[in-house]
């Protein structure tokens, strides 16, 4: 059966459950996937319709037998389930389009690929605690006879739900919606979501007019290159929204350590340093580098002349550990020239 066929028969399965798609808009066949127009399409233009009972969240009645610790592992679930069961699934048309068996071949590669090259970054810290919360998660699944799947498949399936979920209002759990699922990414979308008011369906609309064979994309939000690898596998040679964020800890040794960690927990400060776009400390971050470099109790949450040091050793360390990394790939190349960019003008402002 052709690849063109499986998208005929998802598409013909989401009119079967209610829902619309624009005549004029087929998904791409390629690796990348994603929504094209095949013909000019207007401004304005509902491009597709998905009724709520294809929405899948917590609130789902196929999500009801779930005994699930987050809503992410929900989803992990219902789709591990529904793999399970191939063509006897009510989204077998869906679950045959995202291609399991072959996220589960690739990701491991793509994913020691990425690692290898960030190792020593903080994306490289962050992708090592993932995959040892996975690896303990799917023992305590498989232990409980939760999950009947391989730990590389749940790997993979984990891997679809956190790329393809879309950020609900805060009402609403975290949700899965075919079809919109295939949208690629732009921060200059050409299209958005919403949800009915009426109906509650979730309807996408084109925001400008389309050409033929252009690509319809929507936002995946305002997120930095560390958070657009980590979670989709990609990042932007230039992202306003780019930032660096160092984890950053307290000495055992410090004789101020409780008066710090008191002060810390009274005043809700993050245990990370946030610099933006041009290198700058956000307002709490500030605030924390002025506690974690007192000297004495009299300087603590005030100005000192610790405070540059503090932030210059900081800094050059990571710097140190930015330029261990390999930039092989285009993406892994934006995401650390970034990195190293936003540091350097952090380093410079400090002079």
């Amino acid at each position: 059966m052709s690849v063109d066929s499986d998208y005929e028969k998802f598409f013909d399965w989401i009119r079967e459950k209610g829902g619309r798609i624009h005549k004029h808009i087929k998904i791409d066949t390629r690796e990348e996937r994603g929504l094209f127009a095949t013909s000019t399409i207007e401004s304005h233009a509902a491009l597709a319709i998905i009724p709520w009972s294809l929405v899948v969240n917590k609130q789902h009645v196929d999500l009801a037998t779930i005994d699930a610790d987050t809503e992410r592992q929900a989803l992990v679930l219902f789709l591990s389930r529904e793999y399970m069961k191939q063509e006897e699934s009510n989204w077998y048309p869906w679950i045959k389009l995202l291609n399991i068996d072959k996220e589960a071949d690739e990701l491991l590669k793509i994913k020691m690929n990425l690692f290898n090259c960030v190792e020593h970054s903080t994306l490289g810290q962050a992708l090592t605690a993932r995959y040892q919360q996975l690896e303990q998660e799917y023992e305590y699944l498989n232990q409980s006879d939760m999950i009947h799947i391989s730990f590389e498949l749940f790997c993979a399936i984990d891997h679809l739900v956190w790329s393809r979920i879309l950020d609900l209002p805060e009402n609403e759990p975290i949700s899965l919606v075919p079809f919109i699922d295939f949208a690629n990414h732009n921060f200059n979308a050409s299209a958005r979501w919403f949800i009915d008011d009426t109906t509650h369906d979730l309807i996408l609309r084109s925001e400008q007019s389309l050409n033929p064979g252009e690509e319809i994309t929507i936002c995946y939000g305002s997120k930095s290159n560390e958070e657009l690898l980590y979670l989709y596998g990609f990042c932007q040679p230039v992202n306003l929204n780019d930032r660096v964020t160092l984890p950053v800890s307290l000495s055992p040794d410090d004789l101020l350590l409780e008066d710090k960690l008191r002060l810390v927990k009274e005043l809700h400060l993050p245990p990370r340093l946030n610099f933006d776009i041009d290198g700058h400390l956000t307002n709490d971050s500030q605030r924390l580098v002025k506690v974690l470099s007192a000297q004495t109790l009299t300087t603590i949450d005030h100005v000192s002349e610790h405070c540059k040091p503090y932030l210059q050793n900081l800094l050059n360390e990571y710097l140190e550990n930015l330029n261990l990394c390999t930039d092989e790939e285009m993406f892994t190349k934006y995401y650390l020239d970034s990195q190293k960019s936003i540091v350097q003008k952090a380093l410079n402002d400090l002079e």
